[in-house]
């Protein structure tokens, strides 16, 4: 009876399990400064433009892969405090700007593989719109690069920069 039990629990665990797989026929990318077994896991977004789906303790995701790679182009100051940046959609071509935080020169990003259909469109911003999941996801592939390659997509704020993050409501330490 015990043995038909296990067996039992086993067969209702393997079909939970079919049911939330996520396909691998389309991804978005998520850019990383951290390689790391297992599931991309949530974390928790703050983003001065206000919007609450910028906002989420989320995984963030994107359909643009040169996109994905800015993210990871950025990382802790001296002091251990996460990094400060925004792009303005304005600007072409577009950059990262870091208000606070250092370019990881000589390191590299890990680019996460990950199923659509695990996600929802935010709808923000309307142009490149990002991706969420609210849960752990589980990577269909990874991609190394190396920042080096991609110094073009970021660059510290001017200070004419630093003017538009207060105005935007971001804080500036001086």
């Amino acid at each position: 009876m015990k043995l038909l039990f296990e067996n039992w629990r086993r067969y209702i665990g393997e079909a939970k399990d079919e049911e939330t797989k996520s396909s691998c026929d389309e991804i978005l990318w998520h850019g990383s400064q951290t390689k790391f077994d297992g599931p991309v896991k949530p974390s928790q977004a703050e983003d001065i433009g206000g919007n609450p789906e910028q906002n989420l303790k989320a995984v963030y995701a994107t359909d643009d892969k040169k996109l994905a790679i800015m993210i990871g182009l950025v990382g802790r100051d001296e002091d251990g405090n996460w990094p400060d940046v925004f792009n303005n959609v304005s600007e072409k071509p577009l950059q990262l700007v870091v208000v606070s935080g250092k370019i990881r020169k000589g390191e590299k990003v890990y680019l996460y593989k990950l199923p659509k259909d695990a996600f929802r469109n935010t709808g923000v911003p309307k142009d490149k719109p990002e991706w969420v999941s609210e849960t752990p996801v589980e990577p269909c592939g990874t991609e190394e690069v190396n920042v080096d390659d991609y110094l073009h997509l970021v660059r510290k704020a001017t200070p004419e920069d630093l003017e538009f993050y207060e105005k935007h409501g971001g804080k500036v330490n001086k």
